[in-house]
């Protein structure tokens, strides 16, 4: 699977749950999204930084602080919010 291409489908997923769970907490601004991520899921951190920067732009999580840590399992651990 190219990296890449991997790295854009998880943003994607991200940050539409990010939006989702801060529309449930009525939250008008994401401060920061920080992702605990499998260091075996073939993703770059650098790449998918920039996918989510890139994708969140026009959103509530525009200028979000990203935090993202590889951690020892194979897929997506945590996502966490600051929300305004």
């Amino acid at each position: 699977m190219d990296p890449t291409m991997h790295s854009l489908s998880m943003s994607q997923s991200i940050l539409q749950a990010a939006l989702i769970e801060a529309e449930k907490y009525e939250g008008k601004r994401i401060n920061a999204i920080s992702v605990k991520i499998g260091d075996e899921t073939f993703t770059e951190s650098e790449s998918l930084q920039f996918c989510l920067e890139a994708m969140a732009k026009g959103t509530i999580a525009e200028g979000a602080r990203i935090e993202i840590e590889l951690v020892g399992a194979k897929e997506l651990a945590q996502v966490t919010l600051e929300l305004d």
